[in-house]
Parts: C-alpha cells; structure tokens; sequence
C-alpha cells in the first residue's frame, strides 16, 4: 500500500433538494444543524444518565438566528429557545414511568426568524430499569456489531443471512432480523436511530433497514468490493444523511444519489457528525499510512479532497474513531500498546494515551470519551476509557484474563447513553465466541 493518489478523488456533483429558503456560497439550502440529532437516556436503581447537551448550528453563514424547541413527552425537559452557536439541554425525569420499558421522545427544533427557515427533529430514547446492569455474556457468532444511538439496543451479525438485536443492558434477544442478505457484514446506524445499514457481502451493496422493524428500505451500491474488511460510517453533511462507504463512494440516504467518489480502500475510514471531514488508516500495514481528507460542496457539488497524509511508525492498525468536532484522530493500532492521538490538520501526534498490548478497537462515545479495546491475554483490564482531555476515566475489567476471552478486532460498541460497552471474543479453535456486554466506568 502506497501513499493516496490525489488523482482518485475526484468528485461526482450532486445537487440536494431545496428544502428552506436561505443558500450560501455551497448552492445548497441553509439548514439548522443539530450536533446529533438522536440520544439514548437511561434511568436505573443506582446508575444513570438522563442530561446531554446538543449544539444547535447552522450548515453554513455564521449569523445567529433564534431558534425554538418544542419536546412531545412530559417527561422531557428541554431548553425552549436560543439562537445558533447555542446548546439545546435535554433533561428525562422518570420517576412516573414504568419500569423496564423503552419511551420515545421527539424534540422540535425550529428557526424563528433569520436568513433562513427550517425545522430539524431531535429523537430522545429513555431506558427505565427495574435493576442495575451488570456483566452479560452471550456464547453466539459474531462478525460485526453495531449499536443504535437513540434505542437500548445491539445489533449482531455472525456472517449468514439474519441479524440478532439484543437488548444491551440485560443480553435479552429481542428479535431477529431474517433475510436481510446473503451475507451480512459491516453494519451502522443512522445517528437518530431509525435506520440500520448492513453491508451485503455478496453483492457489493448496503441494505438500509427500519431499526425497529428489519423491514428494508432499499439497497444500494456501495462502489467497492464489499468483503469482511469492509467498514463504512454515517454522517449528515449540510443536513444531507449519508453513507461513506470503504473503497467506494459517499450515498445521499434515501436517495441513493452518489455525492462523491474516492474514499480509499482497504482503509479503516471515521467520519465527523458533519461529514465535513474523513480520516482513514490503512489495514494491518507496517508502518502505516494515515490520511486526512475534506469533504465540501459549492455550487451545488461536492468535493472530496485530500488534506494531509502521513507515515506513523505503528503497525497492524485495526479500527478508527475521531472526536465530535473533528480535532483528535484515533487510530487503534496492534503494535502500539498505548492509544495515539493525531492533530487533524497536521497529523502530527499530539498525545499518548496510557494502554497495554494490543490496541484492536476505538470508538468516541455521546461524552467524547475515547473508548480503547484491546485485543490482548491475561490481562486483568481490556478497555480503556480517556476523557477529551486525554485523562484515563478508568477501565472495565476482563472477563477473566485467560487466552480464550481476547477482543476481535474492530468490534468494539458503545451503548447510545455511554454507560455500557459491548464486545465478542475472537473465534478460536476449542472456544466458542462470547458476546461480552459491560458497564462503563
């Protein structure tokens, strides 16, 4: 593997509907753009998490315009009305709600005057346990998991046709989903929570399915070979939802229209929420390369250029994560025995973060904590858990540190509301895969 050929990153133009009534200087509408626009809450005996924090801005222009918020659901709070560059804080009180159900609230957002007018919506889901979340292990096969950011659940597929949803606070198989291809592969789902993509490996396409449901929603052509490497990620740039694809292109989601073209292959790939910035690593090289890409549109088309590229002196990286707002780049890489932080302009290292041998998974949580697993035996701890600051938070301990419970790489979730951390083992020979869900530190 070379260094990325600037000449295979030309784009493809795409317009986007008309959907308000202010443009800038990209030909596309102005819309608000809420930082995520789903979150999880969840609500137990003696754990919790029932506040978070959604920034409220604008895709383009740098005015403030007012805005309102309007919740569905009595018992969500919200911030009723700010102007953008503010935060929209949302706030679960539980205490009348039954136990051990799910509860769905929906938050509107709206400009009230300005430059321009739009309405964006906000999912909010809220778990209330009976008891406190502790270890579950499930003995299932397991290739890829994802984990939905809005409703308690984790989604499993082993490589066949199915995907198996559990619940991630109790292990409970809460459906499954059949028929969804040949053979699935990588998964994701949309950040408020309503669509689950699954990578069909036998026709190089992603399935996009109703998260609750399994129902599909159609198929689309990922542009690449679509094999058990394949990885791809979920972004709203200028508002527009869209699926990046490994090897392939960037897909406007329902549409299907292809925005652009370019992103490598054979590279483990991490998007911001805005899909304004890519960064990819390429897979299980010695030394390996790591590149930096941006992704904007004027007049209408879209561009994905390369930013920076450079070698960093570590070896077989195996996952990807860079933080909300696009400045700290998280490559997992096999040889490192620690986490290394990358400037995202630069890609100069900018920290180490304290771990142990071998760096196999990373994911940046609702709290932009990194969330470091290891692939590693005999070892009392296997995730590691650093705040924005690059402090450890603390670490969630092994099953039991013995050769047969070591993490696969790039398989590695984050519950939506932060608190628990689901994982597989690897499959080797004489023991069986466990499905490991965890609290949190």
């Amino acid at each position: 593997m070379g260094k990325i050929c600037a000449a295979a990153l030309l784009c493809v133009a795409c317009c986007l509907a008309n959907m308000s009534s202010g443009y800038a200087a990209t030909g596309l509408p102005i819309k608000l753009f809420l930082s995520t626009d789903g979150l999880a809450l969840s609500s137990f005996p003696h754990r919790y998490a029932l506040r978070q924090t959604v920034r409220v801005i604008r895709t383009e222009g740098s005015q403030q315009v007012a805005w309102t918020a309007i919740s569905n659901q009595p018992w969500l709070t919200v911030t009723a009305s700010g102007v953008t560059g503010g935060k929209l804080k949302v706030e679960a009180s539980p205490k009348e709600l039954a136990k051990n159900q799910f509860y769905l609230a929906q938050v509107t957002v709206s400009t009230s005057g300005g430059d321009f007018t739009d309405t964006e919506t906000l999912n909010v889901g809220l778990w209330v346990g009976s008891s406190d979340p502790t270890t579950v292990t499930l003995s299932t096969n397991a290739l890829t998991i994802a984990a939905n950011p809005v409703e308690p659940f984790a989604y499993v597929a082993n490589g066949g046709s199915s995907i198996s949803e559990y619940n991630v606070y109790s292990g409970a198989l809460v459906t499954t989903f059949q028929n969804v291809a040949t053979n699935v592969g990588a998964m994701e789902v949309s950040s408020d929570g309503n669509t689950l993509f699954a990578a069909d490996m036998s026709n190089n396409n992603i399935v996009a399915l109703n998260a609750s449901t399994g129902a599909q929603l159609g198929s689309y052509a990922s542009g690449s070979t679509v094999d058990s490497w394949f990885n791809m990620a979920y972004a709203r740039p200028y508002g527009q939802p869209a699926i990046y694809a490994m090897g392939g292109s960037i897909i406007a989601y329902p549409s299907g229209k292809v925005l652009a073209g370019g992103i490598p292959n054979n590279y483990y790939i991490a998007v911001t929420p805005d899909g304004r910035k890519l960064f990819a690593v390429d897979i299980g090289l010695s030394p390996s390369i790591l590149a930096a890409f941006s992704f904007r549109a004027r007049n209408g088309t879209f561009t994905l250029a390369p930013v920076a590229s450079t070698t960093i002196q570590v070896a077989n990286c195996q996952d990807l994560a860079v933080s909300h707002d696009g400045t700290r780049v998280y490559p997992a890489c096999g040889s490192a025995g620690e986490f290394d932080v990358y400037n995202d302009k630069t890609l100069a290292q900018v920290q180490t973060l304290p771990g142990n041998a071998y760096p196999a998974n990373i994911e940046v949580d609702v709290n932009d904590d990194a969330v470091g697993g290891l692939d590693a035996s005999y070892l009392p701890d296997d995730v590691y858990v650093y705040n924005p600051q690059g402090f450890l938070v603390g670490e969630v301990p092994t099953l039991s540190p013995n050769a047969s419970n070591t993490q696969q790489a790039a398989a590695m979730r984050v519950s939506g509301d932060g608190t628990r951390v689901v994982s597989v083992t690897y499959p080797i020979p004489d023991y069986p895969q466990t499905l490991m869900l965890r609290n949190m530190p």
